[in-house]
């Protein structure tokens, strides 16, 4: 195959959701065992704690869950085998972007939950299109995503044994035999631009040059200064398949500005937790009566589309008082 120009490869696939809604749902049946899903434990753990922490859950919203593996199924795991349950299951609302995942969730992965007589709603699509459509009450919201140092170090006595960089090269034949690496900024809203400082590897290039990309990357990320830097974005395509893979890490203050921009203290609280992986931000209404949870976690804000992250994070808002 004669290769292609070199602008066409250094040009960004369109981003939509109909190119993200292509790659995901041809990841429905391998994404259980894949180790990009399993690497991430202690973010789970803590996210049980929190669930744990709300007095008789009657609710759990997953956003973003894939194929359910992670949450809801851990945490209604976690729930039932706890002495004081009380034996009533939650009520569950389950989304995902990708028609197909959602399926293998309804008929594998949460199919034994709904034959015990759990309540399970599934919701395909877009997170903001799908939030409209579930009732407004008191929950704790869970977010959880992906850390930008954390992209360029292993934590392997924490359970992180790759830096994403080279977790990524591990699993090119999943995300893509091309990768494009781009610096994004937060405009004055919060939103996610991009800063025009790109990188590009192929699988065709030498291990030579891949490790060198990563220490550009990961000194100009260290380098930035403060305000300058808010996340790296990923996209990762397959020029003979259809659809890419989009993701985006995140600096610890540009992420907390974005919240900020969400969740105003004086009606929500916020705490925060780190990880080898990253960081979580659990949030809350200040108005009592927590009855349930909504799990918006594994960077799926990440894998929101930059330009929408902020309205994406200002619909679920809407439905958790």
């Amino acid at each position: 195959m004669k290769r292609r120009a070199r602008e066409w490869i250094w040009q960004k696939p369109i981003l939509n959701v109909a190119g993200q809604t292509a790659f995901w749902n041809a990841q429905a049946e391998g994404y259980a065992g894949a180790d990009m899903t399993n690497d991430n434990q202690p973010e789970m753990e803590a996210v049980i704690g929190l669930c744990r922490k709300v007095n008789n859950c009657a609710d759990i919203v997953t956003l973003g869950g894939a194929v359910g593996c992670r949450d809801p199924k851990m945490i209604l795991d976690a729930i039932s085998a706890q002495d004081d349950w009380n034996g009533v299951w939650p009520r569950v609302t389950f989304n995902d972007l990708s028609p197909r995942q959602v399926n293998y969730a309804r008929e594998i992965v949460l199919r034994p939950y709904a034959e015990q007589g759990m309540q399970i709603e599934y919701l395909p699509g877009q997170i903001s299109k799908v939030c409209g459509r579930i009732s407004k009450q008191p929950r704790r919201l869970i977010v959880g995503v992906y850390g930008c140092r954390s992209f360029f170090q292993a934590n392997e006595a924490a359970g992180y044994k790759l830096s994403g960089y080279d977790e990524y090269l591990k699993n090119q034949q999943i995300l893509g035999s091309e990768f494009i690496f781009e610096i994004m900024r937060l405009d004055s809203q919060a939103r996610l631009l991009p800063s025009g400082i790109r990188a590009q590897i192929s699988q065709h290039d030498s291990a030579a040059k891949k490790h060198s990309v990563k220490e550009s990357l990961s000194l100009l990320c260290e380098s930035s200064e403060p305000g300058t830097m808010a996340a790296l974005q990923i996209i990762g395509r397959h020029p003979e398949r259809p659809g890419f893979f989009l993701s985006h890490w995140y600096t610890r203050a540009a992420f907390r500005q974005m919240i900020a921009q969400v969740f105003d203290p004086c009606h929500f609280t916020v705490t925060e937790k780190y990880f080898p992986k990253g960081m979580a931000f659990a949030i809350e209404p200040v108005c009592k009566g927590i009855q349930g949870v909504v799990t918006v976690l594994n960077n799926v804000v990440g894998n929101v589309l930059p330009k929408q992250q902020i309205s994406t994070l200002q619909s679920i808002k809407e439905m958790m008082c």
